[in-house]
């Protein structure tokens, strides 16, 4: 079986409040959603730099020196790329432990990811991402979920490979989402768990 995982709010904990805090403190509520896109809720706003940014529209350089620019006087470099960074909250070891259990039993890990160029660093800096054939990542792609061409990409990959002769699921914790996965023919859920429910 061949199973598609997002990272945010699938694998990878968010920590959207300490993200905004941490911004916040650098642009002004003001400068957040001005600069950023950013809403107080973590709501992006289309057609924002953090949207532009998710589609690899930007380069890493061009958003941050965007950001910098708005900043307080003083602000580095650095003291964005950590308060960026900071939303991630980590992948918990039960997941990383359930993983190689589905690795170790021969079924094929993808991600599929609305993500970008900083946190994605960040993450292989703190994740070995080898446990996955293929991941499959917005800012490389130009396309967001639930934009049918990132899907498209991950289906032309599949046949060109040969996976779209066997099951595909897709786990993803929106429902916008998921309900793409399903014009494609891809069973869905929400959260982990929902693999119980295929193996049980």
């Amino acid at each position: 079986m061949n199973i598609i995982f997002d990272l945010g709010g699938v694998l990878m904990q968010h920590n959207m409040s300490g993200c905004i805090r941490k911004m916040t403190a650098l642009l002004g509520e003001e400068g957040m959603q001005r600069v950023l896109g950013l809403c107080p809720n973590g709501e992006g706003v289309a057609d924002s730099l953090m949207d532009k940014y998710e589609c690899g529209l930007v380069t890493e350089d061009e958003f941050i020196d965007t950001i910098h620019r708005a900043c307080v006087a003083g602000t580095s470099r650095e003291q964005i790329i950590d308060a960026w960074v900071t939303m991630h909250a980590g992948i918990p070891d039960e997941c990383w432990t359930f993983l190689k259990k589905l690795k170790e039993k021969g079924h094929q890990l993808f991600v599929l990811s609305n993500n970008n160029e900083t946190h994605y660093k960040d993450i292989l800096e703190h994740y070995d991402m080898s446990v996955f054939e293929h991941v499959f990542l917005s800012h490389e792609l130009h396309y967001r979920k639930p934009e049918r061409g990132i899907y498209e990409a991950v289906d032309s990959y599949f046949k060109s490979h040969g996976i779209d002769k066997e099951p595909v699921v897709f786990i993803d914790d929106i429902a916008q989402n998921r309900a793409m996965g399903e014009q494609f023919g891809w069973k869905t859920g929400e959260n982990i768990h929902f693999l119980d429910k295929i193996f049980a």
